[in-house]
């Protein structure tokens, strides 16, 4: 087989043993007759060759570089599988001196993001709904609160934020956003019904039930207020009983007032003017004497109406008589209050002094 020689600037140094000949020839066939460069595969085919010494092998192929370059791009991954292979710093220069350039990987240009749409009303709204559905009502309230500065028209943002408010007991909150609600709506029942239960809970039953009547003007079928305006009158009503039942059982026990009150004995401590008996000369030249009862009933003025002789002789009793009735007594008292009374009188008839007493 003929070597075909191709001119370069640098002449191929010829080995000096007979095996670098067999190698020379070899590769020489192989590498400049088949391919004008050099793979990574033929460098390690050449390197693991058993025809000539290894420093002879690195000597051949680093000429053969330089004369034909490289079919790939230095790395340092190659180098270091063609140093394990048996590759010199001499052939590693070769190679890297041939390499060819490496292309540089493009920088990808970032692609922009879209510029993000800003929430809209309707956003903060159905996110407030979500946040109330969960109980979240701190974060409710926030979206409603954003959704109202967008939109201050909407009834719906303002009712929605009022039961809000009604959940976090904020009551009188919740009613300024129900009167919000009914300027822009005036006839929505419900949002009257809702205004009434937050009245109910502000304690003004005055006003939750004009609130009831009026959800019932506008929807006659409207149950809710229907059973808010029962609920209030129930506890007016209860509220009223439980009054009466205490002003009862903390009020005295007043004993009803007699007819009369008796007071016994009268004598001039109880009178205002004490009339004595005429003690008759029949009687006293009869020898007629002793004690005569007279029985008295006096009206709330403390007058006589009746007087009645019970005992004594009856020669006295006339003058008894006659004289309880003339008599007159202070007023009988119940309670502080005038009233009737009986008593009695007892007149002394005595000869001794021809006096009564």
């Amino acid at each position: 087989m003929t070597l075909r020689k191709t001119p370069s600037k640098t002449p191929l140094h010829r080995p000096t043993s007979l095996l670098g000949v067999v190698l020379f020839v070899l590769l020489s066939t192989s590498l400049f007759a088949q391919a004008p460069q050099l793979s990574l595969a033929d460098l390690l085919i050449g390197l693991r060759s058993q025809k000539v010494t290894l420093p002879e092998r690195n000597r051949i192929l680093t000429e053969a570089i330089r004369e034909r370059g490289v079919t790939f791009v230095y790395t340092v991954e190659i180098a270091k599988e063609l140093a394990a292979t048996g590759a010199s710093p001499e052939l590693l220069n070769a190679i890297r001196e041939k390499s060819l350039p490496v292309k540089p990987v493009p920088t990808p240009e970032p692609t922009p993001s879209p510029t993000p749409t800003p929430p809209d009303f309707g956003f903060y709204q159905q996110r407030g709904d979500a946040n109330a559905t969960k109980g979240d009502y701190t974060a409710a309230l926030s979206d409603y609160n954003r959704a109202a500065e967008m939109r201050s028209d909407v009834p719906a943002i303002f009712i929605a934020r009022a039961r809000t408010h009604f959940n976090l007991k904020s009551y009188d909150r919740a009613v300024a956003d129900y009167d919000r609600a009914l300027e822009l709506s005036p006839n929505d029942s419900a949002a009257y019904v809702n205004r009434g239960m937050t009245y109910e809970r502000i304690g003004d039953p005055t006003k939750a039930v004009a609130d009831y009547r009026k959800a019932l003007e506008l929807d006659t079928k409207n149950d809710e207020a229907r059973a808010g305006i029962k609920r209030i009158e129930d506890a007016i009503a209860a509220a009223e009983a439980e009054k009466r039942r205490k002003e009862a059982a903390a009020a005295p026990v007043v004993e009803p007032a007699p007819e009369f009150v008796n007071l016994g004995t009268l004598n001039a401590s109880n009178a205002t003017r004490m009339v004595t008996p005429v003690y008759s000369q029949i009687a006293q030249r009869s020898m007629i004497e002793g004690k005569v009862t007279v029985e008295l009933e006096l009206n709330e003025k403390g007058e006589v109406t009746s007087a009645k002789a019970t005992t004594g002789h009856q020669m006295l009793r006339s003058a008894a008589e006659t004289a309880a009735q003339k008599s007159r007594f202070r007023p009988a008292l119940f309670n502080n209050q005038p009233i009737k009374a009986k008593g009695i009188i007892v007149y002394n008839f005595s000869l001794k002094a021809g006096e009564q007493q």
